[in-house]
């Protein structure tokens, strides 16, 4: 096979590729396309056809506008490479190269034609090397791909660079069966490499589709659960006050009740309202109202504050507080401090006649749980205790164990 079929072979190879390049493209998102591919391919293909059409020949336009064409489509083909990897490529770096092969190329004009091929072929290697460099330097996972397209690429970078060798040793001496062996393999090895490395692109490009597909998965799946975990969290939560809402209370105790019936631990309930609320809402309005609420929200999570405590919001101005494993002492003792913190808040209530602050009754209930029993019971107990702390003249706890 001669030289000029070798080159019409590279330059069908290279258009063939750049058809295919440009339908799996226009398939793809702009996000999953690989730039500068399509067109190095394209560059390549117009190039070897000049080389092919006009056959040999030392006309410097000829040969200065296919090299040119060639060397773009090798840089830019490296450029793509890398964009495989991970190394984008931007225009500060790939339009003043692309100026700087267009300069070198009219500049070899001055240069006699085995000088000229050594300029070229000396580009050649730099652009052949670097995706080599690239590829075998960014492999750590191993990928066999990129081994393969690395190797190939480093195989072409040392033929062209034997080639600039050869030539500069054929400027002092004849070493031209050196040389004609250099170029048979150099000419059918590119066409060679060229086929496997354009088909390992493809796949390398398929292995980052799917890099890409599983990242952009796995990411909405993170969100998917930071959003499906937000909208429980405020399922749970009450929006004015910040702490659980009645539903997550239910829950919560329903649960807290069946742990404590098979352990056979006390299980501790307070109830609280906040006195005469009505009163304060109409003297002062609902923005002070909500206000005063949040504050009261944020005691009752400040003293319930063990890892499975629960200071819930139970309805209006009614709150509630959970404390498993809790004896009677110790849950009076927290109910008088959520009392004592309300009042020292020292919100002013002029519609209160039991005091001329902001203040809080307390029903506390302690139960040891029994398959008998349901949680309803400790809180129809807590609520009896609630509405005597009222009767009592408001502003205090009362505190009782539930027996039999």
């Amino acid at each position: 096979m001669d030289t000029r079929t070798i080159i019409l072979l590279l330059a069908i190879g290279s258009f063939l590729f750049f058809l295919l390049l440009l339908l799996d493209q226009f398939r793809k998102e702009p996000s999953q396309r690989i730039p500068y591919w399509a067109g190095a391919k394209l560059l390549q293909a117009v190039g070897s056809l000049i080389l092919f059409l006009r056959g040999p020949t030392d006309e410097f336009s000829t040969i200065a506008s296919a090299n040119t064409l060639l060397l773009l489509g090798c840089a830019y083909e490296a450029w793509a490479v890398c964009y495989l990897v991970g190394r984008r490529v931007g225009r500060l770096v790939h339009v003043p190269v692309a100026l700087a092969i267009v300069a070198a190329c009219l500049a070899t004009f001055w240069l006699a034609p085995p000088h000229r091929a050594e300029v070229v072929f000396a580009v050649h290697t730099v652009f052949y090397a670097l995706p080599a460099v690239v590829l075998l330097r960014q492999n750590r996972a191993g990928s066999l791909l990129r081994w393969v397209l690395g190797a190939g690429y480093l195989l072409v970078s040392l033929l062209f660079l034997a080639h600039v060798l050869w030539l500069a040793v054929d400027a002092m001496q004849n070493w031209q069966r050196f040389g004609a062996i250099i170029y048979a393999v150099m000419v059918p090895s590119i066409y060679g490499i060229m086929i496997v490395s354009g088909f390992s692109m493809l796949l390398l490009a398929k292995d980052k589709s799917d890099s890409e597909l599983q990242a952009a998965q796995a990411s909405l799946r993170r969100k998917d659960e930071q959003y499906r975990r937000r909208l429980e969290l405020l399922s749970k939560t009450d929006d004015l006050t910040g702490i659980a809402n009645r539903r997550h209370f239910d829950a919560v105790l329903t649960r807290e009740y069946a742990r404590h019936t098979r352990s056979g631990e006390k299980l501790s309930l307070i109830l609280m309202d906040v006195d005469h609320f009505k009163a304060f809402n109409d003297c002062y309005g609902h923005v002070a109202g909500d206000d005063c609420l949040r504050r009261i929200g944020g005691i009752l999570a400040a003293n319930a504050a063990r890892a499975d405590d629960l200071a819930a919001r139970y309805g209006g101005e009614e709150f509630a507080c959970i404390l498993p494993m809790t004896d009677l002492d110790e849950a009076c003792a927290i109910a008088e401090q959520i009392r004592r913190d309300i009042e020292a808040l020292a919100i002013p209530h002029q519609g209160s006649n039991t005091a001329g602050v902001v203040t809080a009754s307390l029903g506390v209930a302690t139960m040891r749980c029994t398959r008998d029993r349901t949680f309803a019971g400790v809180v129809a107990a807590a609520d009896k205790l609630l509405y005597a702390a009222k009767s009592s003249g408001r502003n205090c706890a009362q505190c009782l164990a539930v027996t039999d």
